[in-house]
């Protein structure tokens, strides 16, 4: 009953600080002084407050405006696949509304936290709270900035819209600067860190903001301005402090695990050349085409586990997805990820090559079968293929159990931490502890038991960066990296623009090739014209 009130309470707020003619008590409505007036209520609002952030539009923003993916079998033309831009994108306007919204309800909820004295007792869950609300609108400002900022380590450059209080209707709001908004976020998280005391171990507790995410949100946020010596500070913190380790890969095979069943387990996906995509043991095989099924069997690896939503896994921060709720894989695969459940995007082939590559020592990466469902069908000659021949079937996420598309959306992850002490490594000049970072995460993702990945070998910070870069592509593919690592990386690392496979392209022209320079100003999306048209903002470049 309280959470259909809280419903009412929210459609009121909207209509809160509009004209004295809307602004009419109706029967039934609440008031912020009716709604907030006790901690359990404001816990409430928190609930739908998380329910408010999401990062969906910047995992599909990364995907197709990069190279991680082509037009699938089922797929429709796409303006993003041609590197078309506009101000009134949809992506743009997405990300910039789902975080502005967050924002909203952040600070609907910090100033209702105002309008009562918690009971005796309650003090700390109420600080808490609001400290989870301030995480909240530092995450979305951050995001934002991320995407709409033309340098992030730059503080005077032109950010985003600074909103750390509930607008009017009529009001404008000019663009600030990087360095005012960062500066809102960096009080916001110091203020998080301060009164935090979500758990950071135990069932769920990697879905709700605690000290670990705000140690591994600053870490990222100072990666991004080139503040190398705070960036590894916070991802130092993460990787010795908070329990969370980098998921393995390897299968834990009993000694009686079934190696043949009355279920047909297939060969592999189909392929040209048995000798361009070689199989797994037998055992393994059987063992990958169960996970395929969703099914967290006990050979699973922890890596498996944790992107069918079994396991926490190395996970530090995702936005929970329960079943039914927001089916994200469908994002990628119509249906279900595999061959028949209609596939919207393919795998891009020069990311798959990349999987298929051994990780040295006789190790093998496991993400090729992680990443890749088993029914893909892959051409042996890719140059003669097209979006029917070849179906690469992006299969990150597979669903959970009781779901065929629902997973948990992974924001924050250890092997991320990892990469952001490599390139803090490398920016110091220590070649061999940044290769060493690297080795540990390629160890984890080998499968093949007793098999040791050897460690890199950077003759210059050029080769290390260039190597942290390949790495983070191919371990947080689909998550929403690689726009920007393209664009802040990528010439310090050697790589001047996108590498999408021809056929993975879509009618390239000259205007619209299939791939840009990562100096590109498509790099930074435009400002929606949705809110200049209401707010007269400044553009980014180009736009």
């Amino acid at each position: 009953m309280i959470r259909k009130y809280l419903l009412l309470g929210l459609l009121s707020l909207g209509l809160y600080s509009c004209s004295d003619a809307l602004d009419v008590i109706q029967d039934g409505e609440l008031s912020d002084a009716a709604l907030f007036t006790n901690t359990a209520n404001l816990q409430l609002f928190l609930n739908e407050t998380y329910d408010q952030v999401s990062i969906q539009n910047e995992l599909m923003v990364s995907s197709r405006l990069t190279d991680e993916v082509g037009l699938g079998s089922a797929g429709f033309s796409n303006e993003t696949l041609r590197f078309f831009v506009v101000s009134t994108n949809g992506f743009a306007a997405a990300i910039w509304n789902q975080h502005y919204r967050a924002i909203n309800y952040s600070n609907r909820l910090l100033r209702g936290a105002t309008l009562f004295t918690p009971a005796p007792g309650t003090e700390a869950e109420y600080n808490n709270i609001i400290a989870q609300g301030r995480a909240i609108r530092a995450f979305s400002h951050l995001q934002l900035l991320t995407y709409f900022s033309t340098d992030l380590s730059n503080n005077d450059a032109l950010g985003v819209m600074k909103i750390d209080f509930v607008p009017t209707t009529q009001q404008t709001v000019p663009r600030s600067t990087n360095g005012e908004v960062f500066a809102l976020i960096e009080d916001d998280l110091t203020f998080a860190a301060a009164n935090l005391t979500t758990a950071t171990a135990g069932p769920n507790s990697w879905k709700f903001f605690n000290t670990n995410v705000i140690n591994a949100m600053r870490a990222r946020m100072y990666l991004y301005r080139k503040n190398y010596v705070l960036a590894e500070q916070y991802a130092d913190a993460v990787i010795n402090t908070s329990g969370i380790s980098l998921a393995s890969s390897t299968f834990a095979l009993p000694a009686d695990f079934p190696l043949t069943s009355a279920t047909v387990v297939p060969t592999g996906p189909a392929v040209g050349s048995e000798s361009f995509d070689a199989q797994p043991p037998a055992g393994i095989q059987r063992a990958l085409f169960l996970m395929d099924r969703w099914t967290a069997t006990t050979a699973s690896p922890e890596y498996k586990k944790m992107w069918v939503d079994a396991a926490q896994g190395e996970a530090i921060f995702s936005l929970a997805r329960p079943n039914n709720a927001i089916n994200f894989s469908s994002q990628y695969n119509t249906n279900q990820s595999y061959t028949l459940g209609g596939p919207l995007y393919d795998m891009g082939r020069t990311l798959f090559d990349l999987y298929t590559q051994p990780l040295g020592g006789g190790a093998q990466d496991f993400r090729r079968w992680a990443f890749v469902d088993r029914s893909a069908t892959i051409a042996a000659d890719p140059s003669t293929a097209d979006q029917l021949s070849e179906v690469i079937v992006i299969d990150k996420y597979p669903g959970k159990a009781g779901s065929h598309n629902s997973n948990d959306l992974k924001v924050f992850r250890m092997s991320e931490m990892y990469f952001i002490k490599a390139e803090c490594r490398a920016r110091a000049n220590d070649l061999t502890g940044a290769a060493t970072l690297i080795q540990n995460v390629r160890q984890n993702r080998n499968y093949i038991a007793g098999a040791i990945v050897p460690t890199p070998v950077y003759a210059n910070p050029t080769q290390a960066y260039a190597d942290i870069l390949l790495e983070r592509r191919k371990e947080l593919a689909f998550e929403g990296h690689r726009y920007i690592d393209l664009k802040r990386l990528g010439l310090d690392a050697g790589v001047t623009e996108t590498d999408r496979y021809a056929q993975d392209s879509e009618n390239a022209t000259a205007t619209n090739p299939y791939n840009i320079s990562v100096t590109d100003y498509r790099f930074t999306l435009p400002i929606p014209q949705a809110e200049i048209n209401v707010n007269p903002l400044v553009q980014n470049p180009n736009y």
